[in-house]
This record gives C-alpha cells, sequence and structure tokens, in this order.
C-alpha cells in the first residue's frame, strides 16, 4: 500500500487553501470601486458621501440603477444621512455611479428619539 505521508497532504491542502483566501479579493472586486458611507449632499447630479476616508464626490446620470432593499427606488430615496453603497467602474476619471444601493438612515434609534 502505497500512501503519501499525511504531511505532504496537509501541505497540499494549506497551499490551496492560501490560494484561494488570497484570491477571493478578487472575484469578489467585479471590476467596480466601491463607495460606501452616508450621504451629506445630492446638487446638480452629484452626490457627495461622507466615508471614512473623507468626503467623496460621485456623480449620477440617466444610467445610474438606485435600489432600496432589493427594488428599484428613485432619486427622491438620496438624503442626507442615508447610507449608501455606491459602485463605480473601476478605473472611471469621472466617477459616474453604475449603481446606488440605499440603506438606512445613520443615526441610532437612541438618536432617533432624541
Amino acid at each position: 500500500m502505497n500512501r503519501k505521508p499525511r504531511t505532504t497532504i496537509t501541505r497540499m491542502v494549506l497551499s490551496v487553501a492560501v490560494i484561494l483566501a488570497l484570491a477571493a479579493p478578487i472575484f469578489a472586486h467585479g471590476g467596480f470601486d466601491h463607495v460606501m458611507g452616508t450621504i451629506v449632499k445630492l446638487a446638480d447630479h452629484v452626490l457627495t458621501v461622507k466615508t471614512t476616508k473623507g468626503n467623496v464626490d460621485v456623480k449620477l446620470d440617466e444610467k445610474t440603477e438606485l435600489t432600496k432593499n432589493g427594488m428599484k427606488a428613485d432619486i427622491v430615496d438620496l438624503k442626507p444621512g442615508v447610507r449608501v453603497v455606491i459602485d463605480i467602474p473601476e478605473g472611471s476619471k469621472e466617477k459616474i455611479a453604475h449603481s446606488v444601493k440605499i440603506g438606512a438612515t445613520g443615526a441610532t434609534d437612541h438618536d432617533a428619539h432624541q
């Protein structure tokens, strides 16, 4: 009976796991840069979003998909204090949003009741 030693199999499994772990962010990226944060303002089809790294301006156009809770949303849903996740085509110099996923307001329950 000719079996590979356990250490060889263990090394092979660990190697595959490391390769998959390192490759996951590449597959998850999907060709888009992501802007996540809270809406500061919307003016002239430019959405200003407060992120952990500062404010980011993103342009909206007629092709930008707006969704809220998985359903189509309207531009009126883009209000200050609302959380958003924005997909911008990777390397876009103009920062025109491909899609905007609209979430909840940034206020906590405690803040909302004051």
